[in-house]
């Protein structure tokens, strides 16, 4: 233990004098030192405090105390502001009481009570503030103050007169220091039933400490050294003699003499270790491979986690995406919108038929077999006309959210970007044309009373005179005035199929530019509805030979199916090829159409391995990794099976001849299917004239000769 060291601020003594007219005001219910009754010399004696440190405790509760040191000079708004920063908490938050009675910021430490041993005792309490939120509670954490921070305690140790040199009691604050060493962690494991933590052993003890290593010992016998030279007797090598005995000499010569230069002093436990040298290598060394076989099986370990955890979020992430699908699709049988949805629920009427049919098939012969067939066609007819029913109310809808966001676009100034990165906007006369007549045609479609229709047409017939380049405004200006003429002589009327006329002639008419009228679309006849309509209404497709069928009769020849799968298919295909980089790749010019030939026709709606049926879970994953995504290098797999396929490096080594065999006719059947696109590929692979790729020949050849 160790008493503290004063602040610089306080480390000598020092009077401190508060003059009357500089007293501090205190609010009411705070308690202060000063007396209100007392004279200006008498506040001067009671100010004059000599400067020292005195102890604080703070009771937290009944049972948690902390003590810390300040001079008693300190306010306590400066002792909130330290214990604060210690417990991690705000100042404005803490409340110091005395005796119960809350205590002013302003007032200093001196001017509290205090025992008989000089300690100053206060009640340290927490406010927590109303508007919180979701913030954590702020509270008195002691495990902040002593293990986080590492704070020492402070007593006050009272020492009686006879101890003292001057006979005088003295009350001395010490600090109790924490000592504690970190201990470092060595090495140990976790039991996996119990899940508890084994640590290797350290003492609490901290290493030797040698004084004599740490004391600076100076002499002059280590800080100097003086040569001294020495004469011998003879001047240079020569023979040596010694008396055997009293008569016989004995010559020792000098040839073979030799000089010995002592070395450093060794002893014998360093020699000892020095012999051992060997031996000492070959524990080094097996304990280095050991550890580079420790840390590469930690390396493999972490690495199969690593998989384990990527695999585990992989089926996750299936799982998930199937139930997504599943929940979509019942939201778009319940609300069907697009004509995908629809076709969806004439696809799902076409499984439950098959399926009743194979019941009936089954169960019922002779009369019962056709009594049954003929009410499943009453409920077949009864679902599809349901079906139907509801698809012409939401092409109705749609066609009016369509025209409506046509007139929108339509009337949008230009936008580009200028110098400067500057967005430049411009509003061109058919623009306004287009945002002026949109608001008449707003206001046709509104039911309003009959001197407000009579005041609008008047107002349409105006704008109409401007019009009379349109093609059709002798019809539309002759709608309006029968409207008139109705409105004003005839006493009851059914205006509506003429307004619904007036509707989509207005329509026609803002949509008109004058620029376009002597412009003509190419058109032709379709071969089934013997119907003449233009090129942009033909269906165009990769496996046709010439344009004869326009896109509604083109779609009552296809069976319902669920055109939604093989979009997600295709869309699939088109990812992985954008990831790739491979955007020459034919999979950008495939239809869903042509996706769901290539199942149906070629692969016969299942996999080549697993033979799943599940359209959900097919994929036509490239059967080359090579080369290019084409109907002749794909094969229909599952979306499990296509992780796997991807893997594989050499083909011929893992799959069996009989099914690369398999695999292989399947793609002369697809080449021979989709042999017009093999063609354009081939023909722009020899010429390089890459500037047409993507386009049609359909598109750029005179289809009136055909």
């Amino acid at each position: 233990m160790s008493a503290p060291e004063c602040p610089p601020a306080f480390v000598c003594n020092v009077q401190l004098n508060v003059d009357a007219a500089e007293r501090p005001k205190q609010p009411a219910g705070c308690a202060t030192a000063y007396d209100a009754n007392s004279t200006e010399s008498e506040h001067t004696e009671e100010c004059c405090v000599e400067l020292e440190n005195v102890t604080v405790k703070f009771h937290i509760s009944d049972t948690d105390i902390v003590a810390q040191v300040y001079p008693n000079c300190m306010t306590l708004a400066e002792v909130k502001q330290d214990i604060s920063r210690k417990f991690e908490v705000e100042p404005q938050l803490l409340v110091l009481r005395q005796d119960n009675r809350p205590l002013c910021d302003s007032l200093p430490i001196n001017a509290t009570k205090f025992d008989e041993f000089g300690i100053h005792e206060f009640q340290l309490e927490l406010r927590v503030p109303k508007d919180i939120g979701k913030d954590p509670v702020p509270k008195l954490d002691l495990d902040v103050y002593y293990d986080k921070h590492r704070l020492a305690d402070f007593i006050t140790v009272h020492i009686p007169g006879e101890d003292t040199e001057d006979g005088q009691p003295k009350n001395v604050v010490v600090e109790i220091v924490n000592a504690a060493i970190v201990k470092p962690f060595l090495c140990g494991y976790r039991d996996r039933a119990s899940g508890k933590e084994y640590l290797d052993a350290f003492s609490q003890t901290g290493p030797y400490f040698d004084r004599w290593k740490a004391r600076r010992y100076y002499s002059r016998d280590t800080q100097t050294w003086e040569p001294k030279e020495k004469t011998l007797n003879t001047a240079h090598e020569q023979s040596v003699q010694c008396h055997l005995d009293g008569i016989n000499v004995l010559y020792v010569s000098a040839a073979n003499d030799f000089v010995i230069v002592p070395g450093k002093y060794q002893t014998f436990a360093q020699k000892e270790r020095a012999e051992r040298k060997l031996e000492k290598i070959q524990l080094i060394q097996r304990n280095w491979r050991r550890w580079i076989l420790w840390k590469y099986i930690h390396i493999r370990a972490k690495e199969y986690r690593r998989l384990v955890r990527n695999r585990e979020a992989e089926e996750d992430r299936y799982e998930k995406c199937v139930e997504q699908r599943v929940d979509r699709q019942l939201a778009i049988k319940q609300f069907p919108r697009s004509k995908d949805d629809f076709d969806l629920l004439y696809a799902e009427i076409c499984l439950w038929k098959r399926a009743e049919l194979k019941r009936i098939a089954a169960n019922y012969e002779g009369p019962a077999r056709i009594s049954e067939v003929n009410i499943l066609l009453d409920k077949e007819i009864q679902l599809l006309n349901g079906v139907e029913r509801q698809r012409r109310l939401v092409c109705k809808a749609m066609e009016d959210f369509r025209k409506d966001q046509l007139l929108k676009k339509m009337g949008k100034p230009i936008e580009w970007i200028g110098y400067k990165d500057c967005k430049i906007h411009m509003d061109l006369l058919s623009t306004q044309r287009v945002r002026f007549l949109t608001e008449v045609y707003k206001d046709l479609r509104v039911p309003v009373s009959r001197d407000v229709r009579l005041t609008l047409i008047r107002r349409v017939m105006e704008i109409l005179m401007e019009e009379t380049c349109f093609p059709d405004f002798p019809e539309l200006f002759d709608l309006f005035e029968r409207e008139k003429n109705l409105l004003l002589y005839a006493t009851s009327s059914d205006v509506q199929i003429l307004r619904k006329r007036q509707n989509i002639l207005f329509f026609e008419l803002i949509k008109f530019q004058k620029s376009e009228q002597n412009k003509r679309d190419p058109s032709r006849m379709c071969i089934v509805c013997k119907k003449v309509k233009e090129y942009k209404e033909f269906a165009i497709r990769t496996r046709q030979s010439h344009v004869d069928t326009c896109k509604s009769c083109y779609y009552l020849k296809l069976t319902a199916t669920e055109n939604t799968v093989y979009q997600s298919i295709l869309r699939c295909v088109q990812r992985d090829e954008r990831k790739r980089k491979c955007t020459t790749s034919f999979a950008f010019v495939m239809q869903s159409d042509d996706v769901r030939h290539i199942i149906d026709k070629i692969w016969h709606g299942h996999s080549a391995l697993s033979k799943t049926q599940n359209l959900n879970e097919l994929r036509l994953p490239r059967w080359n990794k090579s080369d290019d995504w084409a109907p002749w290098n794909c094969v229909c797999l599952t979306e499990r099976e296509t992780r796997d396929h991807y893997k594989i490096e050499d083909i011929e080594k893992v799959y069996d001849p009989k099914f690369v065999l398999h695999v292989s006719n399947r793609h002369m059947l697809a080449r021979s299917l989709f042999q017009t696109l093999a063609a354009v590929a081939i023909e722009f692979q020899e010429t390089g004239q890459w500037w047409k790729v993507g386009m049609n020949k359909q598109r750029t050849s005179n289809l009136d000769a055909i």
